[in-house]
């Protein structure tokens, strides 16, 4: 017979035994998820000397689609949190801006790049005219004949740019829209620092925004800093900005001159995208044409096709199908194999709407295109087997 001592010794080492096993069952590491980052050397003939780039490719980048671009000036200042940002925005449950690549310009002499350079005649400096052949007009030339057309022909991108600029930055930003309105379809100006003697900037706003068709959008903000320059630019936004031009503007009283950039940036990309949004979580149903209406929209404001997102069907489709209209779930669901070829998600989603149709041929085809593209699809490999014992 075990005694008292001992038959408490055993059930302290029988609980310790099992509590070790379980910690060591629940307690293994997850990885933190990989980033779909990248750098390149660029050798620039323009500003004859290698720049480096950054590059940001959003979650689930894939070759057969396309993306706008974020161009950051002071690049590798702003990188890592907005590349994070858009990321959440563009998440599923957010889904407040499309997927966007995210492109940085790293600095080597921020003033030589982005300082606005006048003329000089006959000894003296000329502020009625701005140099294009030094500081801000050579690099605006490196970016408009360089760092665009290399980005463009690495990855796969839609003709839609944003630049965002902070401070000097930002005066740079303004100088890129008076010179070539049309190289960014959306600009972000964080407290630009607008110099004296760069105040000639303010007249070619001016005349920029008096150009016939110019459209566009930017988005202006000021943290708890002057407010005198910054006004110049939202008067003349209020004065000569045509309907085509959408602006807005938003003071953080609570942040300095550093501090505004995050919420800045936040707030400029859900402005830019104001009507993109739709909530994922709706019980709304859409039926196929309903749903490339509201992409015929998005197209026709931001100027190039926007097909329908693969999320954003697969949700529709799915709400679809569990009302009971397999047929429309079905439109569908074939939509989105057609517009995403790649994507393993989208044939099994399809697969799944002819089983429940009564079409095993045709839910078999589709789970094993699935299960090509993605062999790691657990479930769908449960449901193929099903589907062939069946047979």
């Amino acid at each position: 017979m075990i005694s008292a001592t001992d038959l408490l010794i055993w059930r302290k080492t029988y609980i310790l035994f099992f509590s070790l096993c379980f910690l060591s069952a629940f307690s293994q590491l997850e990885k933190i998820p990989a980033t779909q980052d990248t750098a390149f050397l660029f050798e620039s003939t323009i500003l004859n000397q290698p720049r480096s780039i950054w590059v940001h490719l959003p979650e689930g980048y894939s070759s057969s689609q396309t993306y706008p671009v974020l161009y950051l000036l002071d690049g590798d200042a702003h990188f890592k949190y907005v590349s994070q940002m858009t990321d959440y925005l563009s998440d599923y449950d957010r889904n407040r801006i499309p997927k966007m690549i995210v492109v940085a310009i790293v600095n080597i002499n921020r003033g030589k790049d982005l300082n606005i350079r006048h003329n000089i005649a006959d000894g003296k400096e000329d502020s009625s005219s701005i140099s294009v052949v030094d500081g801000a007009g050579r690099f605006l030339k490196f970016l408009d004949k360089e760092v665009i057309p290399e980005i463009n022909s690495r990855f796969k991108t839609q003709p839609y740019r944003i630049l965002m600029g902070h401070s000097l930055a930002g005066e740079f930003a303004l100088y890129a829209k008076n010179t070539l309105p049309d190289l960014f379809q959306a600009t972000i100006l964080i407290s630009p620092a607008i110099h004296d003697e760069n105040i000639v900037v303010m007249t070619d706003f001016n005349k920029m925004l008096q150009k016939k068709n110019l459209k566009g959008k930017m988005f202006v903000t000021l943290g708890d800093e002057d407010t005198q320059k910054v006004n110049l630019i939202t008067e003349q936004l209020k004065l000569f900005s045509p309907a085509t031009f959408e602006w807005d503007f938003k003071y953080y009283k609570e942040e300095n001159h550093f501090s505004v950039t995050y919420k800045s940036i936040f707030d400029g990309l859900k402005f830019i995208y104001k009507n993109w949004f739709f909530d994922n979580y709706s019980t709304v149903l859409m039926t196929p044409k309903e749903i490339q209406q509201r992409f015929d929209r998005l197209s026709k404001e931001f100027g190039y096709t926007l097909l329908p997102t693969e999320d954003f069907v697969n949700n529709r489709a799915y709400k679809q199908l569990h009302a009971g209209n397999i047929n429309i779930a079905l439109d569908l669901f074939q939509q989105n194999v057609k517009n995403h070829p790649d994507s393993w998600n989208a044939y099994d989603s399809l697969g799944e709407a002819y089983m429940k149709k009564g079409d095993k041929k045709s839910a078999i085809e589709n789970y094993k295109k699935s299960l090509q593209l993605n062999p790691d699809n657990a479930d769908g490999k449960i449901i193929l087997e099903k589907l062939l014992s069946e047979k």
